[in-house]
């Protein structure tokens, strides 16, 4: 077999449990929630488009978290998300919908509802079971075809190879972008002295464009990922404390749900719950 047909079918071959996939779901709606939904509240329409999208996202968000109608409430909510990135998003008014933030978000949500997302942790999965009960026949397999996920994959690497592209000029390595940020969001708080500390900013600032270079590649590869994804989520945790980054660190944090194996996953939640020993590790 080619490299290239071997790159395919890494993608369009892969298989497994779809816990990750349904824990997914609920946390990414969960998310857009906590995102939106100040924003788009009726107490918040400032027109009949505005209240219209407000309906839409409230319903779709709780479609996903509950489970029912699952892989179509998805699609829509990542429809009703293209319109508020795309078009209200370049609204003078409507601040941060079109930030890169909110296009992670839209993008995931999108990349999620091509996946078998109703098989697990959800209503749909309730009736399911229910409906082979009365049947008398075996429930339906928590498994499917998670091609959509080696998307988010690579959507997660793209974004730290070219944040970490973007970084990599005299100008930030040297500390300066760092510094006018720090300056910002650190002026005459009790931190200044510590965020606008020289050594500090070089130092953050090279470690930061390592780890991004690094992470592109060493989340899919499963020998690496036992550093990688920790290293990972202690940045994304360390970026949401230092600074006002929305729900970008959370949401790159949930992502990678998808990143693991799904058996491991599949069996760490039957762990959790007293079913079944651990049989896949990291």
């Amino acid at each position: 077999m080619s490299r290239i047909s071997q790159s395919l079918a890494w993608c369009t071959e892969h298989q497994g449990s779809t816990r990750a996939v349904g824990l997914l779901r609920i946390a990414l709606a969960s998310i857009i929630l906590a995102r939106y939904g100040r924003e788009v509240g009726f107490f918040a329409a400032q027109s009949s488009g505005y209240f219209m999208l407000g309906g839409y996202l409230f319903a779709l968000s709780g479609l996903m978290l509950v489970g029912y109608c699952s892989r179509a409430a998805t699609a829509l909510m990542a429809a009703t998300l293209a319109v508020m990135y795309f078009i209200f998003g370049f609204s003078p008014d409507q601040f941060g919908w079109n930030s890169h933030h909110s296009y992670l978000l839209m993008i995931s949500v999108f990349f999620l509802s091509c996946t078998p997302c109703d098989r697990s942790y959800s209503l749909d999965r309730y009736l399911a079971v229910r409906r082979a009960e009365l049947a008398g026949v075996a429930p339906p397999a928590e498994s499917g075809r998670l091609w959509a996920t080696r998307l988010i994959g690579l959507q997660m690497s793209a974004l730290y190879f070219w944040t970490a592209v973007d970084k990599s000029d005299w100008a930030f390595l040297s500390g300066e972008r760092l510094e006018q940020i720090m300056v910002w969001h650190y002026s005459g708080r009790p931190l200044e002295e510590v965020a606008l500390w020289p050594p500090f900013l070089v130092t953050a600032s090279v470690t930061v464009v390592v780890i991004e270079y690094f992470l592109a590649f060493a989340i899919h590869v499963r020998n690496m990922q036992w550093l990688a994804i920790p290293v990972a989520i202690a940045l994304h945790a360390i970026f949401y404390m230092m600074l006002p980054v929305d729900t970008y660190s959370i949401t790159m944090i949930v992502l990678y749900l998808v990143v693991i194996r799904p058996e491991v996953v599949h069996d760490f939640m039957d762990r959790m719950q007293g079913n079944a020993p651990v049989t896949h590790r990291l």
